[in-house]
């Protein structure tokens, strides 16, 4: 059995650079308000990688057609590269649209109800307190 901890993570909350490192909120929107959990703090080069790692998962997303590609607005040039880190991976990963998958037709469609009301979403991983 694997020992590793894992992290649900909801949102991210703000993203800064400070004192040399990335620091990026890990948010859980469990409560009335969104709450910071942890935060993840990390050089910039392992933040590049971490970028390059999630473009890569992204493009293959796209390939396998679970979602679409982000297309840049009409006259949008492409952002220089700076420090290291492409500006472009950033914007890049700002918007994820899920590609609407195909509805089955049903034998009989039931009535419909009005949904209940829910509160706010609760996340499995973080506590209430």
């Amino acid at each position: 059995m694997d020992a590793t901890p894992e992290t649900f993570v909801d949102a991210f909350g703000e993203v800064s650079f400070k004192h040399g490192m990335i620091r990026i909120e890990l948010v859980s929107l469990s409560g009335s308000e969104p709450r910071v959990m942890q935060r993840l703090i990390m050089s910039l080069q392992g933040f590049s990688q971490m970028l390059q790692a999630q473009n890569n998962i992204l493009e293959r997303l796209e390939r396998a057609g679970v979602i679409r590609p982000v297309e840049p607005p009409p006259g949008a040039e492409p952002a220089p590269e700076r420090g290291g880190v492409g500006a472009a991976a950033v914007r890049r990963l700002t918007l994820i649209e899920p590609v609407p998958q195909p509805a089955s037709t049903p034998v009989s469609e039931p009535a419909l109800r009005p949904a209940p009301e829910r509160g706010p979403p609760k996340s499995p991983n973080f506590s209430e307190n």
